[in-house]
């Protein structure tokens, strides 16, 4: 019987869910279900499993396999797991053995979330690939197809430099954020959309065509956009070729394969 793997990626604001079933290769059948929950620091652990129990298709999990960049939410996840799951499970951190290269000694200190996105582009992928992972901070990253993670960018997210603006500036009222319809808008909501959207949009080109000069010159890179938002910026960007939203859970089920599953 095939076994079935639950990826958790705890990030600031959501909590990302996907459930596999281990098929022999990724592909589309691999994963059965997706769903999404607000991060929330005071919730227990059986919260948490009542709303993942909730909204999941199935319980029946074999396998769980964790990217937290919340230490006290990973920490409830964690007993979470052992409380009602009780499955082997595996945390991501910058010492998980996955054959990444890193040019520098010390790489325990690199976030989870950046390793599982860089194992799952240079695995996916298998090409030179530079990240895009819009969450609440923006990141770039550029894993090489032989596996060598050189570096990130960190920049504030979209959403979060918006709540900024919209708080510090009192004539500025908060919209829904959606495609802009031009470049200089004629009314507030429009010219804060082109300013959100195409402003990160343009800040991201310009990180890819400077890292495309520097790094692997004259070789394929593939650039890719991952995150809840990834889809409305890369409309707007002259230079991400892939939207690719589930590309940390698929990270999070190739690393379960790779060390878990058995």
């Amino acid at each position: 019987m095939k076994k079935k793997i639950l990826a958790i990626d705890i990030g600031n604001t959501n909590i990302v869910c996907g459930i596999y079933v281990d098929n022999e290769d990724l592909n589309s059948e691999s994963i059965l279900d997706t769903f999404r929950i607000s991060t929330d620091r005071i919730k227990t652990s059986d919260e948490y499993f009542v709303l993942i129990k909730n909204l999941s298709i199935t319980t029946e999990i074999d396998f769980i396999c964790v990217s937290s960049v919340v230490p006290s939410v990973g920490r409830t996840i964690e007993h979470m797991i052992q409380k009602f799951f009780k499955v082997p499970y595996l945390f991501i951190n910058g010492e998980t053995v996955l054959g990444l290269k890193f040019p520098m000694k010390d790489y325990s200190f690199v976030g989870a979330d950046l390793i599982v996105n860089a194992f799952a582009a240079w695995k996916k992928y298998k090409s030179n690939c530079i990240i895009c992972d819009l969450g609440t901070a923006t990141t770039v990253q550029l894993v090489g197809s032989d596996g060598t993670f050189n570096g990130t960018a960190i920049l504030p997210g979209l959403i979060t430099g918006a709540h900024n603006l919209f708080e510090k500036a009192a004539q500025l009222s908060n919209i829904q954020l959606e495609s802009p319809k031009t470049t200089l808008g004629l009314t507030t909501k429009d010219a804060l959309l082109s300013g959100l959207i195409k402003g990160h949009a343009f800040a991201l080109d310009g990180f890819i065509n400077e890292i495309k000069q520097i790094y692997y010159t004259n070789k394929p890179i593939i650039t890719i956009a991952t995150g809840g938002i990834s889809s409305l910026v890369a409309e707007q960007s002259k230079s991400i070729e892939i939207v690719d939203k589930v590309l940390t859970l698929d990270g999070l089920f190739l690393i379960a394969k790779k060390l878990l599953v058995t």
